[in-house]
């Protein structure tokens, strides 16, 4: 199901979905196979923009996605008359990807520069995630979805995600991808936190940095203290400017909520856009790119797996490692991400799979 329509009421029954599966030894040329053989050129429109979305990774974390396979992408997109642009957002973290400058820089030193994967890179989100806007969802955990700025401009999508494991969620896979990176700040911390941030008081130095960037004017002093009011809208800018780590988020929601949001919010991101989506299980970690170390792959390199149908893509690729990250990770239940996708029509848990 290519395409997402806010016609398409949740809980949709569909025929099992398919999934192409390219080996670890044939990846470096399975991206352009799959891109061209699967038909996605034919639901696209000649010069528009194609996001392809990836992880730059962050500092000191090597595992991210080799370039090589976004610049088949770019190549295979170009030669269908389309432009591609890697599309990403700023972190809710503090970080060098926490601004979109130095978030463009740190995936440059990475390799990901036009020279070497012949596409540019965006931000969509502003400078600090302060660009963004809501859309209206159908779901009573997530009423409002708030989404990267810039996003509206993306029609076509080209999802490549890095396979691996999370302390949170279980694993992260095409739903996450999406979710967490190409929604706002704001979402962000929708989807992690059921509080909006607050002010570390010990930590507060009265730089006034937070204020005079607030674009809502939700940040005042009290007694030389930076306190967040009612005008907050939970963008999570004030995090990245605050030079002194003052201002927090409550990392309070469970894996369960985690996870249904994330749903909610990939089907908010996937909804009238055309998307095809890539699992890479190569170099399957512990932990997520976003971790600043790089860590030891859990397993060796199974391959790729591609579909238009993220939760089959996801389903598909945790099916390959799931003993694997239930022993990493007993306590938690990766599969209610892809239970949530189901119930609210994202997809299917049954697939196809059909190897190239």
């Amino acid at each position: 199901m290519p395409v997402l329509s806010n016609t398409n009421p949740g809980g949709l029954e569909l025929s099992p979905a398919v999934v192409w599966f390219v080996p670890a030894e044939r990846m470096r040329d399975g991206v352009s196979i799959v891109l061209e053989q699967s038909g996605f050129f034919s639901l696209t429109r000649p010069k528009k923009k194609v996001g392809i979305k990836v992880h730059f990774g962050e500092v000191g974390n090597n595992n991210y996605l080799d370039p090589e396979f976004v610049r088949a992408a770019a190549i295979t997109a170009v030669c269908h008359d389309l432009q591609p642009v890697l599309i990403e957002t700023t972190s809710l973290y503090r970080g060098r990807r926490q601004r979109a400058s130095e978030h463009i820089k740190l995936a440059h030193e990475h390799g990901f520069t036009l020279q070497k994967v012949l596409a540019p890179v965006e931000i969509l989100d502003g400078e600090y995630g302060e660009k963004f806007y809501r859309t209206n969802t159908d779901s009573p955990l997530t009423p409002k979805a708030y989404l990267a700025g810039k996003l509206r401009h993306i029609r076509y999508i080209i999802n490549l995600a890095h396979f691996k494991g999370h302390f949170v969620t279980g694993f992260g896979g095409t739903i996450k991808s999406l979710a967490m990176g190409l929604a706002a700040k704001a979402g962000k911390l929708a989807m992690h936190s059921s509080t909006h941030p607050h002010v570390d008081e010990e930590r507060c130095a009265s730089c006034g940095n937070c204020v005079d960037y607030c674009p809502h004017q939700a940040i005042s002093f009290v007694q030389y203290v930076a306190h967040i009011g009612r005008a907050c809208t939970g963008c999570g800018g004030c995090i990245a400017v605050c030079p002194h780590s003052a201002i927090r988020v409550s990392w309070d929601a469970a894996s369960e909520s985690v996870q249904r949001k994330m749903a909610d919010y990939c089907r908010a991101i996937l909804t009238n856009r055309v998307a095809i989506h890539f699992n890479f299980l190569r170099r399957v970690t512990p932990n997520c790119d976003c971790y600043p170390q790089t860590e030891q792959p859990l397993i060796p390199d199974i391959g790729l797996f591609a579909s238009f149908d993220p939760v089959a893509c996801d389903q598909a690729a945790y099916d390959r490692v799931r003993p694997v990250l239930k022993e990493l990770y007993p306590h938690l239940d990766p599969e209610i991400v892809l239970e949530q996708g189901a119930a609210i029509g994202l997809g299917t848990r049954q697939y196809q799979l059909i190897p190239i």
